[in-house]
């Protein structure tokens, strides 16, 4: 899918046709990824990504804020969706019931994932929550980590090798490892830097028991970025290669925004 380039702040000339369109965010602690795919098959997609500089204890005005910064993300969307970055998340067997308390000023949110069996439970911030309710026409609000269990479950059953697939995009990293299509660890870790990325991934392949010597890893990450992981993951994983993004998914946006943006892409 080509991406046409914009600049910020978004406006509504950026989008004429947004009854047409449909909207996905992706809400971080230091950003929010923008995506709006195109409406046929030879529209381009837009994506933009919109920094936070705030403190914690600014996050939420700094949400509000880079939301009326740019007034597209108010059009009159087809339909909108949110994946937030929660700071706890837990991947569990479905029905396995939840232990995580809602703290005071947070609100737990769940969402089950029928192909690998599991559910994503996260809290967040009542006040962001409450904030995207009212600011968009309906959002379905989730997890970032449920699109990729979801869509890399289904990828997983394709090899009969362990598959361990790390996303990383700079400020962050995700790892899912399965066998057979079954989930064996799932977690998103914060990061500073390739080296980061790496400790991680290998703690996780330790973690489940990954055969780094005969199973899969498939990374995904924009082009500077896994140039710089590639090569060190290779010094201890035998089989690294990049993930082939479908062609219908833009390929600058993360993975899992990627997958939100799709036509019928809830759980």
């Amino acid at each position: 899918m080509n991406t046409l380039p914009i600049a910020l702040p978004l406006t509504p000339d950026a989008c004429p046709d947004a009854s047409d369109r449909r909207l996905a965010l992706e809400v971080s602690e230091s950003s929010i990824a923008v995506l709006v795919p195109g409406s046929g098959a030879e529209s381009d997609c837009i994506y933009a990504e919109i920094a936070l500089d705030a403190d914690s204890s600014q996050y939420l005005h700094a949400v509000e804020e880079a939301v009326y910064a740019n007034p597209m993300l108010l059009c009159d969307f087809r339909s909108v969706t949110v994946l937030l970055r929660g700071r706890n998340t837990l991947v569990q067997p479905h029905g396995f019931g939840s232990w995580l308390p809602a703290a005071d000023g947070m609100e737990v949110l769940s969402e089950g994932i029928a192909s690998p069996g599991v559910e994503v439970v996260a809290d967040y911030p009542s006040e962001l929550l409450k904030f995207l309710r009212r600011s968009f026409s309906n959002p379905y609000i989730g997890n970032h980590m449920s699109r990729l269990c979801s869509f890399l479950g289904l990828l997983s059953r394709r090899s009969n090798r362990q598959r361990a697939y790390l996303q990383y995009r700079g400020a962050a990293t995700d790892v899912l490892i399965y066998s057979g299509g079954a989930l064996q660890f799932a977690a998103s870790f914060r990061v500073t830097s390739p080296d980061d990325a790496l400790y991680y991934a290998l703690a996780a392949c330790e973690t489940a028991g990954f055969d780094r010597s005969e199973g899969e890893m498939m990374l995904v990450a924009p082009a500077p970025l896994r140039d710089s992981l590639q090569p060190l993951l290779r010094r201890y994983v035998n089989y690294v290669m990049p993930l082939i993004i479908p062609a219908d998914l833009c390929r600058q946006a993360p993975l899992e925004l990627a997958l939100a943006a799709r036509p019928n892409s809830h759980n």
